[in-house]
């Protein structure tokens, strides 16, 4: 087989450019698309030498000729940038003659500049994540401080108990609100999902019978039902498409993460919002996740999560999908009655749908 047809196999399958050079190292041959990276005029010129089109192989003469000795088979220089491409630049042995001995190199060009990117966006990536991941934790640790400084006040203060203890509250769901809001910003939904899931879940709280005070936790504390999704990288939460079974294994940890970012807190509304982190991907015949726990060993906030979360996800455009019609959404909150969700809370939530559509009409 002629070298040109053999190069041009291995550029089809490999995609590779190349250069063809003899013992004097001068160009003999090359591809076409190779000026890509080289001068295409020095290319051109007659006895044109491989160092003054490609100069990276300045200082590789004794390993240069070491190849064409047989006493190593190759040279490869990893992420040269040429013309605002990443290339990684290899020297191989090419032709023999009939002895078999080498009679010319050839200079290989990989484009790697999709890699290089790729690898950039994940360092990005990784940056943000960490400073969301501080963020957060310097919140908490304010938080903490403000509770400790309060607590100290109501010890000397004891006829202001009750302003005091408002005003830790009011602390504690403003805290849990920005944290909420951190949370969103790490995906592409709008903000208004989670306070329509904290409306949702006050109503059907009530409609379970829990008293108001409860009720009213699991309303201040919803917004931090999906807080651990800040430790899923973006290419995985904002996919426009169907996730693989290897990124929803990855999307399925920001439950077991929000819990470990909220459950060291004392406070009662943490530790709800860490409860409701852990339990909304519970499904009622235990096939769920972090824990697959099942039927009441789940925890009531985290079933009442689980309905309004899904109703509202489902309910407006996502990056990976459309609106669904109400009468769909229905349809699957019934099919799954008994298997994903508590039986009970759907019937009350289908009986009660009118009063949750005028909590859905508020924020068009």
């Amino acid at each position: 087989m002629h070298i040109q047809e053999v190069f041009n196999a291995m550029y089809q399958k490999h995609h590779y450019e190349y250069i063809v050079i003899d013992k004097d190292l001068h160009i003999i041959e090359f591809s076409d698309k190779v000026i890509a990276y080289c001068d295409a005029k020095l290319l051109r010129t007659e006895d044109a030498d491989i160092y003054s089109v490609v100069p990276e192989l300045y200082g590789l003469e004794k390993e240069i000729q070491e190849v064409y000795m047989e006493s190593r088979k190759f040279i490869e220089i990893p992420f040269i940038k040429k013309n605002d491409l990443y290339v990684t630049l290899s020297v191989q042995a090419g032709r023999t003659n009939g002895s078999d001995t080498i009679e010319t190199l050839i200079v290989l060009f990989e484009n790697v500049t999709k890699d290089v990117e790729m690898e950039r966006r994940s360092v990005q990536d990784r940056n943000d994540k960490e400073l969301l991941m501080l963020e957060i934790s310097e919140k908490n640790k304010e938080l903490e401080k403000y509770n400790l400084h309060m607590q100290k006040l109501v010890k000397k203060e004891v006829l202001k108990n009750d302003l005091l203890n408002k005003e830790i509250i009011h602390t504690q769901r403003e805290v849990i609100a920005t944290m909420g809001a951190i949370g969103e910003t790490r995906s592409k939904e709008t903000g208004d999902h989670v306070l329509r899931v904290a409306e949702y879940s006050y109503m059907l709280a009530l409609k379970a019978g829990l008293n108001v005070n409860d009720a009213d936790d699991l309303k201040m504390a919803s917004p931090m039902h999906d807080i651990g999704k800040v430790g899923i990288q973006d290419s995985i939460l904002n996919k426009p498409a169907r996730l693989t079974e290897d990124e929803f294994e990855i999307m399925k940890k920001h439950a077991q993460l929000g819990y470990e970012m909220l459950k060291g807190s004392s406070q009662r509304l943490l530790q709800t919002a860490a409860t409701v982190a852990y339990e909304h991907h519970e499904k009622w015949d235990g096939t769920g996740y972090p824990r697959g726990l099942k039927g009441n060993d789940i925890h009531i906030y985290g079933r009442i999560i689980a309905i309004a979360d899904v109703f509202d996800a489902l309910g407006h455009d996502r990056v990976y999908k459309k609106a669904w019609p109400l009468e769909d959404i229905l349809l699957l909150l019934k099919r799954e009655k008994g298997k994903h969700f508590d039986p009970i809370l759907v019937d009350l939530f289908i009986a009660n749908i009118d009063d949750f559509l005028e909590i859905k009409n508020k924020f068009i």
